[in-house]
């Protein structure tokens, strides 16, 4: 469609001497091929991504799942009471539904389940190109950092590591649908669909803090409205969000899933440097080197605070707003907060922690926002400088897989693998700790690990669903 508007702009302009024809005929193939290079780089990353996990995942549950499992294999349980169970300090909502459709018709195969997550994943990564085009119209050659962010390395953990659909992927998938909803032009569909996601991310995973940015927008719409008449489908919405809201925290129970955590605060300048890290840990800087991933870091926090700054300092100016101006901030905003409340739970196990690979997809919305905030900055020159900026940090961070995520990634499939060959052959799980040199749950007895691998063993499910 790009390059039948240029070239139908270029036929209508008969005093174009040659040289501007050639000239224009180069923008024509160059906006003709553009998306064709994005989807292209899409498909390169995907598949990479695809045979890491082909490379690295086991069949054998690890970590968390001999937990959360309970909602949907161990034990029996509704459909409503799967969406609601907690597991830590959120529930399972969309990933516990997911995992109980698909999962019995592949016997629970983690290496399966891997590829699951995945592919949720690579959707959050269509949508993203999908919202791009809706904000800012055809790919160009600037928007392969959409598939360097969704497809990073970085994000192993959740992927084929400790699989778990509700932590990393569905939350991932459900901000971008989320900002998918507001590009609707009609009243009424754009507030029913936003809604909906908003229900479902509250419930799944850490999608839970888009529960505490909705009703805001909402009130946003409300007060910028105060002219028309009437407001009160408005008003009907943000009743809806801050019940869905509500609703989540009738029989929580709060809960941290480290030991040493505290509600005491710590230093600011210890939850600062810890974000700093989080964010520094996506463009490659990870690692002990902390004297180049802070400030590298602390740039990325500078940049994304400023979007909500630069928002509101607009909309005082202007009394409105429109969605392109939106939904950057919508997406920096979610991941800050993120960022902020994973600071203040996990600072106490020190600067190393901000590291994980676990919280790689929330950062990835960040990230996003950032770059469809650089879409929008009005000086050509100042756009291509700092889109350019971070498709480079992107693809330094992406395509480069570090040293010590590599030896993570190596070291995590020697141990399922081990502890997987060893089990199968003696059933003895401390045994197996020993062989593996670390075992597949921290607390056996706790979770009931012998029982649940004699089930699995009854059943032919999980480490024993490829056996002959």
């Amino acid at each position: 469609m790009c390059g039948a508007l240029l070239r139908k702009h270029v036929i209508s302009s008969p005093h174009l001497n040659s040289s501007s024809k050639s000239i224009r005929r180069l923008g024509m193939f160059s906006s003709r091929y553009q998306p064709i290079v994005v989807i292209g780089v899409s498909l390169f990353l995907a598949v990479r991504l695809l045979s890491q996990i082909s490379r690295y995942a086991v069949n054998i549950f690890y970590s968390d799942q001999w937990d959360f499992n309970d909602a949907t294999l161990f034990q029996s349980h509704s459909l409503w009471e799967m969406f609601r169970w907690q597991h830590g300090p959120h529930r399972q909502g969309l990933g516990a539904l997911f995992s109980k459709l698909l999962e019995p018709h592949f016997r629970w195969n983690s290496r399966v389940e891997a590829f699951l997550a995945t592919a949720i994943v690579v959707a959050a990564a269509v949508c993203a190109l999908y919202l791009k085009t809706r904000l800012w119209g055809c790919l160009s050659l600037s928007d392969i950092a959409i598939p360097l962010i969704f497809f990073t390395p970085a994000q192993y953990e959740n992927l084929w590591v400790t699989p778990n659909f509700s932590h990393g992927p569905f939350p991932l998938l459900l901000v971008v649908l989320f900002c998918l909803a507001l590009t609707c032009e009609h009243a009424a569909t754009r507030y029913s669909l936003a809604l909906a996601v908003n229900l479902l991310a509250i419930y799944t995973g850490f999608a839970l803090f888009l529960g505490f940015i909705t009703p805001l927008w909402l009130l946003l719409d409300y007060f910028l409205q105060r002219n028309a008449s009437p407001r009160s489908n408005i008003l009907v919405a943000l009743g809806v969000s801050l019940f869905s809201l509500g609703s989540f925290f009738a029989g929580y129970a709060f809960t941290s899933s480290v030991d040493c955590f505290s509600l005491r605060p710590r230093s600011l300048v210890d939850y600062v440097v810890f974000v700093n890290l989080m964010l520094a840990h996506f463009v490659g800087a990870r690692g002990s080197r902390f004297f180049v991933s802070i400030p590298l870091g602390g740039a990325i926090l500078v940049a994304m605070m400023v979007v909500p700054l630069g928002f509101a300092k607009q909309l005082k100016r202007s009394k409105n707003y429109v969605v392109k101006e939106l939904i950057p901030v919508i997406l920096v905003t979610f991941c800050l907060i993120f960022c902020v409340s994973n600071a203040y739970g996990r600072t106490c196990m020190g600067r190393g922690a901000a590291f994980a690979s676990r919280y790689t997809e929330y950062v990835e919305i960040g990230l996003l926002g950032l770059y469809l905030q650089a879409l929008g900055m009005r000086s050509e020159w100042t756009r291509r400088i700092f889109s350019g900026l971070v498709v480079t940090a992107l693809l330094v961070g992406s395509l480069a897989i570090p040293a010590a995520d590599q030896y993570a990634m190596q070291y995590f499939h020697n141990v399922k693998a081990n502890w997987r060959s060893c089990y199968i052959k003696i059933e003895n799980i401390h045994q197996c700790d020993q062989l593996a040199g670390l075992g597949v749950f921290s607390f056996p007895e706790r979770t009931k690990l012998k029982e649940k691998l004699d089930y699995l063993k009854r059943t032919k499910q999980n480490l024993y669903s490829d056996l002959n």
